[in-house]
């Protein structure tokens, strides 16, 4: 018979807990790979190709992109964080799959209504696919989250970002298509969806507990309360997606594809920094909580401010070294069309400096757990982002858009300030009193 130790041992080996620190690292390497992945492939595409090569595929990414994150509909976030409950894995596979082939429809009529460009629609189809595998496996990395198994999602992550990139590089470099590359980055999202994510969930769940990875269970009633219960989280979703993707719809629409491959490429170097904000955010908010929830105010507090200070001091040099080596450093990174960009890039390191501050103090916001005071704030910077992409992008070009992306964040950054003072936790005396 095997002893204690032993038996712990095997279920770390196997499929046991791991530690938060063990996690937050698997978390935080895999996002780094997800993310230098996606900004090399536009890199990539800018040395291969050409800004009107680069824009179609931004214009792709624009289109599928919030549509597949609404399609999400916090499913992931519920099934994890749901200790209990009358939902097996099935039921939320079965609703994802109906999210997902909703989405499929309206990311390929969206690119149908976009333009008659036969090479476009074949670039969002293959697109639309590939983000129709990625909602299936992030279903499946939800089932590895309940268990703490993040490691698994971490691997899942270092695995699709290089061979993702390397499909879309190859397929491009040997054919000069851009439908090819395309679809070499769905091929790697499927491969690693059926070699790695369904085979890991099956082993995770067979470990851990009685629920497999299986077919979808078609529950009406079940698919009705799982899709009541998600319909914040994706309202909540639809305003953020329009805050962030917005612009380049409006660039494409005003200024053509080549500004969208201008814009996008920019936007994507800058914006960089804020998987790793969010992945350090992640690390933070447990402790954010338990502040909260002890009304310790002067540690949550100090713990969110330097958090947020060393953001704000660190975007700040961002912007500094933006404004001096600005177009050196797009020169280096894309070709001489984006360094004479250099302008633009100053106003969007600025609007990534606002968002990642903006970032840091929305995990503030849900440590108190005031989850309507965040889909009202959404939807104010909905707001701005509808007025200010439409007025200042038609008259002033790809500087309207940067200086829209910083209004954007600066409106993100006031109204999340605002509803967290409103909210910051109560001291325990205040908690006597009441």
């Amino acid at each position: 018979m095997a002893t204690p130790h032993f038996a712990a041992d095997q279920d770390h080996v196997d499929g046991g807990r791991r530690s938060i620190l063990g996690n937050f690292r698997s978390v935080f390497i895999g996002r780094l790979f997800s993310s230098l992945s996606m900004w090399l492939a536009l890199m990539l595409l800018a040395k291969l190709s050409d800004p009107m090569t680069v824009g179609i595929y931004a214009l792709a990414q624009a289109l599928c992109i919030p549509i597949g994150e609404v399609a999400k509909m916090g499913l992931r976030e519920i099934h994890s964080s749901s200790t209990s409950g009358p939902y097996l894995f099935g039921n939320y596979l079965a609703l994802r799959l109906v999210a997902a082939g909703v989405a499929l429809v309206l990311m390929v009529a969206s690119g149908i209504l976009q333009t008659n460009s036969a090479v476009v629609i074949w670039v969002v189809v293959l697109y639309a696919l590939t983000r129709c595998m990625e909602l299936v496996s992030d279903m499946v990395h939800g089932l590895f989250q309940a268990h703490e198994r993040m490691d698994y999602i971490g691997r899942s992550l270092c695995l699709l970002g290089p061979l993702s990139l390397l499909f879309l590089s190859a397929g491009y470099w040997a054919t000069g298509s851009l439908v090819v590359a395309v679809f070499g980055q769905f091929l790697a999202q499927l491969l690693v969806l059926a070699f790695y994510d369904v085979p890991m969930g099956r082993r995770c769940a067979k470990l851990r507990s009685s629920e497999a990875v299986g077919p979808p269970i078609w529950d009406r009633g079940a698919l009705q309360g799982l899709a009541l219960q998600a319909l914040p989280l994706a309202f909540a979703t639809v305003l953020v997606m329009i805050a962030v993707y917005l612009p380049r719809l409006v660039v494409e629409s005003a200024l053509g594809l080549s500004a969208l491959g201008l814009f996008a490429a920019l936007t994507a170097l800058s914006m960089s920094p804020n998987r790793v904000v969010n992945s350090m955010g992640i690390a933070v908010s447990v402790r954010l909580a338990h502040y909260h929830a002890a009304g310790d105010r002067a540690r949550f507090v100090g713990l969110l401010g330097r958090f947020a200070l060393g953001v704000a001091a660190f975007g700040t040099l961002a912007v500094a070294i933006a404004a001096a080596f600005g177009d050196v450093i797009l020169g280096l990174v894309y070709t001489a069309e984006f360094a004479a960009q250099g302008n633009l890039f100053v106003w969007l390191t600025g609007a990534a400096t606002l968002r990642c501050i903006a970032d840091v103090l929305k995990f503030g916001m849900v440590a108190s757990r005031r989850f309507w005071w965040l889909a009202a704030q959404y939807a104010v910077v909905a707001l701005v982002a509808v007025l200010t992409s439409f007025t200042l992008i038609p008259r002033l070009a790809l500087t309207g858009a940067g200086i829209a992306m910083c209004l954007i964040f600066a409106s993100h950054l006031i109204v999340v300030t605002l509803g967290l003072l409103y909210n910051l936790p109560r001291t325990r005396q205040a908690d006597a009193v009441a």
